[in-house]
């Protein structure tokens, strides 16, 4: 498990599918920590406070943190 002070996030909006894989590629091959979560806004998540996005944000993260693991 990773501690959350650990982790970084990069929060993205209005970027398309298009343009939202490409930076994301970009960040992978210049050698983004797996302790960053990159995520995009919603049309919910626009309207939460910025502490509750970032808890959700690690719930979510460690989620599939624990599919990964089998």
């Amino acid at each position: 498990m990773v501690a959350e002070a650990d982790k970084k996030i990069v929060l993205l909006h209005n970027f398309d599918r298009n343009d939202y894989t490409r930076l994301l590629n970009f960040l992978k091959s210049s050698g983004l920590s797996s302790k960053t979560i990159v995520a995009v806004t919603t049309s919910v998540t626009l309207d939460w406070k910025v502490a509750d996005l970032i808890k959700e944000l690690f719930l979510e993260d460690e989620a599939l943190r624990d599919q990964t693991k089998g």
